[in-house]
């Protein structure tokens, strides 16, 4: 009928709308084609909310989404591909699963525990736990973390530090002087020689120049001088729990951040969570969009962030009910 305005906006922002008596008849097809898939996504969205534990994935809020390509899709082994689809929408055969369609009581392979869910089973079990899967996990997506980030670090030195200047503002008669446009949050400062530790294949230790204690972080990075130090601490979680995950980490080193900042360093801490499925966190996406050089794409670091928990995961469901994990390389 005419223009209007959607969500909190204020009036006459945002792009405007075609208008339909205004539009050509290729622009027409193109908004009756659009109405429509809008109709049937949100016809499918409140299906998917009805539905109690295949629809789960609709409360992943705080998830970007994950995009897979066609020619991915034909790459991609079909057993895995079918363990992605079915553990999303949880219509894997786990023992809880199987309980329910056939009326057999099982158990985790592992533990024992009844019914045991798919959740239990990747990310929950004890006995898992205990023999170091879950940790295996973590520290093949700490990797790649680490490589990005690592990367960063290189980039952000090999540039040099801007000279401060103060350039002097002209205003023409009659007029107001306009606020600075808001700058984008620079984490590493160019040429001041960042330095980076990962808790990668051996014990991170914390630097002796900063604070003594007996925290490690998953990642350091710290500029002497800048006298800044950045705690970055990585969460594989269950989807749902990534909320979860962030609040408790950020509380853990909350108080190892307020000691340095009592030692005069300016520090940060960056809870960061990719969940088990590979849908990466929206504070692991701050984080690159933080740390990237002027000029990055993002694009090819978070699909491959993504990737190493999933394919981690449907290695640990298929050695689910091998009780020597880590005992001999498999």
């Amino acid at each position: 009928m005419g223009l209007v305005q959607t969500s909190q906006a204020g009036l006459g922002w945002g792009a405007p709308q075609q208008l339909w008596s205004k539009a050509t008849k290729r622009q027409q097809k193109t908004m009756v084609v659009d109405e429509i898939t809008r109709l049937e996504q949100e016809y499918f969205h409140v299906k998917a909310i009805s539905q109690g534990s295949q629809g789960a994935w609709t409360q992943w809020d705080v998830t970007v989404n994950r995009r897979i390509t066609w020619e991915e899709i034909w790459r991609m082994l079909q057993s895995r591909l079918t363990f992605l689809l079915r553990a999303t929408y949880d219509t894997i055969p786990c023992p809880q699963n199987l309980t329910q369609w056939f009326g057999d009581v099982l158990g985790c392979p592992l533990c024992g525990n009844i019914k045991a869910s798919i959740q239990h089973i990747l990310s929950r079990c004890k006995v898992a736990l205990t023999q170091g899967s879950f940790r295996w996990r973590h520290d093949q997506v700490l990797a790649k973390l680490a490589e990005v980030l690592e990367s960063c670090r290189v980039a952000a030195n090999c540039i040099p530090a801007a000279a401060k200047h103060f350039p002097a503002g002209f205003v023409k008669s009659g007029s107001t002087l306009q606020p600075p446009a808001q700058k984008r949050n620079i984490m590493l400062a160019p040429g001041k020689e960042w330095q980076m530790l990962a808790d990668v294949r051996k014990q991170l230790v914390f630097p002796r120049e900063t604070v003594i204690t007996t925290l490690w972080p998953d990642i350091i990075m710290w500029s002497t001088a800048e006298k800044r130090i950045l705690l970055i601490e990585l969460t594989i979680p269950w989807e749902e729990g990534m909320t979860a995950a962030h609040e408790r980490k950020h509380l853990k080193y909350s108080v190892l951040a307020a000691e340095c900042q009592e030692a005069s360093w300016r520090t940060r801490v960056y809870p960061v969570e990719v969940g088990c499925w590979g849908f990466v966190g929206r504070s692991t996406v701050q984080l690159l969009h933080d740390a990237r050089v002027a000029g990055s794409n993002l694009r090819k670091p978070i699909k491959e962030l993504g990737e190493k928990p999933e394919k981690s995961s449907y290695w640990l469901w298929l050695q689910r009910k091998h009780n020597g994990w880590g005992l001999k390389p498999l």
